[in-house]
């Protein structure tokens, strides 16, 4: 694992003691934004205020122990990495059916249901793997960035009912954006590091002085207590068989998300990562089921991983798992204060919309750099752009969409379900044609490295290969081929892929090529023509992963792999 530059902490490090209570305040700051989603449910449920205090705390303590859950390295649970859990808009559509058919008894078992499907995805994921290719994965990361956005961007305008713009959300939005933007890019130290903490406290302070929050008004009859337990699992449970596929939808939705967040942290740990660990995936998949099965037992709705947390933890250079755990221990106990599920409930929606939309654009130009990583050929593109246009139709068409089935409601109400469906479909009929291996025939006479080129680069392209896997096969085929010299009946390369490894196989006739293992020495290489041979098979085994050379009779083949 090569460290990334800007890295401060890595996600084997802990940060001093104040470092990492602030950074973990932070996440809890930005995640905190996500309690819209149970205080939605809650509006949508009819509960009285001191009921909707209680889900918010519930909801609170749902968060600490599915963050917990989520950055845990067990056995079988947990990605390993700073990837804190946050409520989802996934969850949403189904949610409010349920509410409506059923009360919030039955989103609570709906939840529990949808918790124990994603658990039973975790283990088939390296199965699946064709059908998640890392520029997927970087897709399905730009789509969330780009809800992100979207998402923060109504709230910043304050947009109502009449879709009308409310001119002092704007101004507000702003400043709090304004301050988190101006600390990152032209501070250093403290002020970098928390640019977002702090420009939420900026905002709430504005918000505060324009009389759009008011912190009384929030207060139920006869006060709060200072400490109260919440009443776990008060609301009870309920199950209908015609809710399943709506949640079993958007447990997929969320397995896919959990899959994206987990590999960009992968990513931000590891200058030189290349594709996804599917032991973290699994593991992160099967902690987010876990947290959403804890969620709806505890009373609460449906977790997801927070991509805004990735995000951030990319802005501030401090991605320490650490930080992960601290941040769920910080919701535990926030869950034992009314006081802290009033504050957080009432984050005004500006500021929520200012924070989504400042790390909106970190976790989409990651999703960006994993997909430009490798060779797209015009399926590639194809399937990446018309995912990506579906997605942006379905925030555009959002009221259209809205009059569809509720059954098709958690795929067309979503801009991330929607764009992941098409891409995951998209790239199964894509894959019709393409073969795993391919042959190419050259004809006797000089090396035509364009030839090599264009054939590798084609195949490359199909396969989603990187680029600079295809690059280093290039160099050891045509070097393969210059150093046997012109075989009278031309030559042959095979080349086969699979989203782990590439494979290169020269076959030639004439002489076997040497690959020594140590360097030879200047008098070895001057001393005869056997001597250059020597030298380009010792370059060859350090440009391949692994190199073999074989031969049968007047017949040879060098066998080149590449681990991708």
């Amino acid at each position: 694992m090569s460290r990334p530059p800007g890295l401060l902490y890595s996600v084997e490090e802990t940060p001093p003691r104040a470092i990492l209570l602030i950074s973990a305040l932070q996440h809890v700051a930005v995640n905190s934004v996500t309690l819209i989603f149970p205080v939605i449910i809650a509006h949508e449920a009819g509960l009285p205020l001191k009921q909707t205090v209680e889900f918010v705390s519930l909801s609170m303590f749902a968060l600490g122990i599915s963050t917990i859950f989520l950055c845990a390295q067990w056995k079988f649970v947990g990605c390993g990495y700073l990837c804190p859990a946050g409520f989802s808009q996934i969850y949403i559509g189904p949610s409010l059916f349920a509410v409506h058919l059923g009360g919030l008894a039955l989103v609570l078992g709906m939840t529990a249901v949808a918790g124990i499907i994603q658990i039973g995805i975790a283990p088939l994921l390296r199965r699946l793997r064709a059908l998640l290719p890392t520029e997927i994965a970087g897709l399905v990361i730009a789509i969330v960035g780009l809800s992100l956005a979207v998402f923060g961007m109504r709230f910043m305008l304050g947009i109502t009912a009449r879709s009308e713009v409310q001119p002092i959300y704007l101004v507000i939005a702003g400043f709090t954006l304004v301050t988190m933007i101006v600390l990152n890019i032209w501070t250093k130290g403290y002020s970098k590091l928390f640019c977002v903490l702090i420009g939420i406290v900026a905002g709430y302070v504005a918000s505060a002085f324009a009389g759009i929050v008011d912190f009384s008004t929030l207060v139920p009859e006869g006060g709060l207590s200072i400490l109260q337990l919440p009443k776990i699992a008060s609301f009870g449970w309920r199950f209908d068989v015609t809710l399943l596929a709506p949640f079993a939808v958007a447990a997929v939705a969320t397995t896919l998300r959990t899959m994206g967040d987990v590999s960009n942290a992968q990513r931000l740990n590891d200058m030189d990562w290349v594709r996804p660990s599917f032991t973290s995936l699994a593991g992160g998949v099967a902690a987010n089921g876990l947290g959403s099965l804890f969620s709806g037992l505890v009373g609460s709705s449906g977790v997801n991983s927070n991509s805004s947390s990735v995000g951030l933890s990319n802005a501030m250079g401090i991605t320490s798992r650490n930080v992960g755990f601290a941040t769920g221990v910080a919701f535990v106990l926030f869950s034992l204060f009314p006081v802290a599920a009033i504050g957080f409930a009432a984050m005004p929606v500006p500021v929520m919309g200012a924070s989504l939309f400042f790390t909106s654009a970190f976790v989409f130009t990651s999703g960006l750099q994993m997909i430009t990583t490798r060779l797209l050929d015009a399926r590639k593109v194809l399937v990446i752009g018309f995912s990506f246009a579906m997605a942006v139709m379905a925030d555009i068409y959002r009221d259209v969409f809205a009059n569809l089935p509720a059954v098709l409601q958690p795929i067309f109400g979503n801009s991330l379900v929607l764009g992941t469906v098409c891409a995951v479909l998209l790239n199964l009929i894509m894959r019709i044609g393409v073969r795993q291996r391919v042959t190419m025939k050259l004809h006797a006479g000089p090396v035509n490295r364009d030839t090599i080129e264009r054939f590798l680069t084609e195949q490359g392209g199909r396969w989603g290969a990187r680029r600079e896997i295809i690059s280093r096969a290039i160099f050891g085929v045509v070097q393969v081929l210059e150093v046997v010299g012109d075989s009278p009946d031309g030559s042959e390369v095979e080349a086969s892929f699979d989203e782990f490894s590439l494979d290169v196989t020269v076959r030639y006739k004439g002489a076997p090529l040497m690959i020594p293992d140590r360097k030879p020495t200047p008098r070895e290489i001057i001393a005869s023509e056997e001597g250059e041979r020597l030298l380009a098979g010792y370059l060859l085994r350090q440009s391949a992963d692994r190199i073999n050379c074989k031969a049968s009779g007047n017949a040879a083949e060098v066998q080149l792999h590449y681990d991708h």
